[in-house]
């Protein structure tokens, strides 16, 4: 109840209390038609105008909506008194005294009644009542979280490759990659060359399984049977809270602990040694340290082995999967979760989540890539990844053109909360009607578009091959931002409009139209934010890349692991090994004069969590070799043999050398038995020991072998 229709109420108790002090004048002629009795006699509820009175139908009605609310109170507190009147016009009049006492009572109780109800006003204002803008805040939210609803079903791909080719043909493809498994152990079997992919499938015969449950319940992807049978090694997840308090949403963050945050530190020394053989390795034994699973990842696509490349991107997010709790996985669904960008730990998920879209893409299993690009685009409305340039596509690709309508409405409502480029992005809420069949509406839509972004559709015409029409012949993108805008649009949209009843719509309407006047046009566009940045740094188009502002583009640290990361101010650190790019870079900034990099607490903290971790694996510093890096306790079949380390050592070298300060690699090499001055002879010493100690058979060592496509221990034998 608002405070207007409580004035309501107090302006007709006033005019009630006025009416009984003008009967307590009145004689005989009191039995008017028009006279209104006593509010004593019959006193309204003022309780029920609250809400109170469930058997008040008028009252549960007025309660939708705040102006009917007012009326329904009125007319309560006037009808009760006017029939409570009317049935007294036949009685006697009682005397003046007896009308005092009782007009005395009745202003006694109204009283109470209002007070009481004026409390209760203030307590529901102070738990519920809110401003205009935040009313509209917390709508726009729950409007969102509608529409980035995510139906987890629609994540995995096997679903939509079954809907796709059927189930038949799809367990048909699976018995033919069981069989090339097969071929790949026996192939291991006899001591051939492996390549890549089948060293990292590679498995001791009995080795465990993962449950099955786990493989196939897990939010993100369904986990495959060949993958090893290990921990996440410390990584978890954690609610954080809840979004602006008002229950709209709730915020959650991937944790590095333990072991997790030391396998970060390593893999960032392999890093900046730059083998890839390295990365290899470590991935072998460490098989769900998402960072290495990424970076391997690349060196798969490098080498043209795109199927590998989207496996290890599957695992990665696998991993994060296992460790969601059940409260995130139930906001995913709702629209609700969020992840703050800002957090180096959050970022791998977008990584994954991109380039795993990119292998849904080449599949062609567009309604999964949309759902995927739908969850990248809430867990951060920000859109960090400029995941909206990916939406628009993939809702048309997918045939969800009313969903794409919904978004573009909702972007619409936003007003200035919106990215300023989304006026290329509703362009495409043209097709979404061609698709839907509202062809009178596709009419209107391209009408406006034509005036407001002519230079894109003259881009268009010259990107179907069409001759542009009078109305927008000549009009071009002068500077390099909007030229940018139009070119990110045309790369993802251009192949949707190229058919017949796409363009001869464009051509009709545009033929029919006046020349549009430039000079009433804003005369740029807003420049490229870093997420779009970012999105045609990932794409690796050379015509965009050209546009981008340099300043974005050379901004340093700049890893495959964590592309164009926010400046080192916006980050939020929480772990050691997430903060390492960043020292390096104050290193290298620093020219080689002094030593602040070595002096560095989170350093310090770094490597002495990875000393701790190593020594508990058997490794130590000081001389001794690493053994298998193995997690959870699970110990690796091979290390490094006294010339591989010889090798590592002289690469740490070199790199220190080239950076004139060994700082944190050079602390690395000592921690990891590698440096020089007789760390060979004591690796070699070490390797010969453990060698007799294990037990283990040649055939364990053949498993393994390097790939053969990689320098490796094979080639220095």
């Amino acid at each position: 109840m608002s405070s207007r229709q409580l004035r309501k109420l107090q302006k007709q108790r006033e005019l009630e209390q006025s009416a009984k002090k003008q009967n307590d004048q009145s004689d005989q002629d009191e039995e008017s038609d028009d006279e209104p009795a006593p509010a004593a006699r019959s006193k309204p509820n003022l309780f029920a105008a609250l809400g109170g009175d469930d058997g008040d139908d008028a009252d549960a009605e007025a309660d939708e909506d705040d102006d009917n609310e007012g009326d329904a109170i009125i007319e309560t507190a006037v009808s009760e008194p006017i029939g409570s009147g009317s049935a007294k016009k036949s009685k006697k009049k009682k005397k003046k005294k007896s009308k005092k006492k009782a007009a005395t009572a009745a202003d006694a109780s109204e009283e109470d009644e209002i007070d009481k109800a004026i409390k209760s006003l203030k307590i529901a204002n102070t738990g519920k009542g809110a401003p205009a803008q935040d009313e509209e805040k917390q709508r726009r939210a729950v409007a969102f979280n509608s529409i980035f609803q995510i139906n987890t079903y629609h994540l995995r791909a096997i679903n939509e490759m079954r809907n796709l080719f059927g189930r038949e043909i799809i367990e048909s493809a699976n018995a033919e990659e069981e069989r090339q498994q097969q071929e790949q152990q026996q192939q291991i079997r006899r001591g051939q060359q492996l390549d890549l992919e089948t060293f990292l499938r590679a498995q001791a015969p009995n080795a465990k399984k993962l449950p099955e449950v786990s493989l196939r319940r897990n939010v993100f992807v369904q986990g495959r049977d060949h993958w090893p049978a290990q921990s996440a090694a410390g990584l978890t997840m954690t609610e954080v809270a809840a979004g602006d308090g008002d229950g709209s949403s709730t915020e959650y963050a991937y944790l590095h602990e333990g072991e997790y945050d030391g396998l970060q530190t390593l893999f960032f020394a392999c890093v900046q040694i730059g083998d890839p053989m390295r990365m290899v390795s470590l991935l072998k034994r460490a098989p769900y340290h998402v960072s290495t699973l990424l970076q391997v990842s690349a060196v798969a696509r490098q080498d043209q082995n795109m199927a590998l490349a989207s496996e290890l991107c599957e695992r990665a997010l696998f991993t994060f999967g296992r460790v969601t709790t059940s409260a995130f996985r139930r906001d995913v669904e709702q629209g609700r979760a969020r992840l703050d960008f800002r957090r180096p730990e959050n970022r791998q998920f977008w990584l994954a989540g991109y380039h795993y879209l990119r292998s849904l893409l080449r599949k062609g299993t567009y309604r999964t890539a949309l759902e995927w690009t739908k969850l990248l685009y809430a867990l951060d409305p920000a859109d960090p990844y400029a995941m909206r340039h990916y939406l628009h596509f993939l809702a048309l690709r997918a045939y969800e053109a009313k969903w794409l309508l919904d978004f573009l409405q909702d972007v619409e409502n936003a007003g200035s909360v919106a990215h300023e480029d989304l006026i290329y992005v509703r362009q495409s809420g043209i097709l979404a009607r061609l698709q839907m069949g509202e062809t009178e509406a596709a009419k209107k839509e391209l009408a406006e578009g034509i005036r407001r972004v002519p230079w894109l559709y003259c881009a268009l015409f010259r990107e179907l091959g069409l001759d542009a029409p009078p109305s927008v012949w000549g009009v071009h993108a002068e500077s390099d931002a909007r030229q940018f805008w139009v070119k990110l649009y045309l790369h993802f949209a251009k192949d949707l409009w190229n058919n017949t009843q796409a363009t001869s719509l464009l051509t009709q309407i545009a033929k029919n139209m006046e020349k549009v006047d430039v000079g009433s046009l804003p005369v740029d566009d807003a420049p490229p934010d870093l997420g779009a940045t970012r999105l045609v740094f990932l794409e690796g188009q050379t015509s965009l890349i050209a546009l981008a502002p340099r300043a974005l583009l050379d901004r340093q640290p700049n890893y495959d692991f964590d592309p164009l990361p926010p400046a080192e101010e916006d980050n939020i650190f929480t772990y050691q090994g997430t903060r390492l790019p960043w020292t390096e870079k104050h290193r290298r900034d620093g020219g080689g004069v002094g030593h602040a990099a070595n002096d560095d607490p989170h350093v310090q903290e770094a490597l002495a969590r990875m000393q701790h971790m190593l020594a508990a694996q058997g490794g130590a510093a000081g001389g001794r070799r690493v053994q298998g890096f193995g997690i959870a306790g699970q110990q690796e079949d091979s290390d490094y043999d006294d010339e591989t380390d010889e090798e590592l050592r002289r690469d740490l070298e070199e790199h220190a050398r080239r950076s004139r300060e060994p700082g944190f690699l050079g602390q690395l090499m000592q921690m990891l038995g590698v440096a020089g001055g007789g760390g060979g002879a004591a690796v070699a010493a070490a390797a010969a020991e453990d060698h007799d100690g294990d037990g283990v058979d040649e055939e364990d060592e053949e498993d393994e072998e390097v790939p053969g496509a990689w320098p490796g221990q094979g080639e220095h034998r």
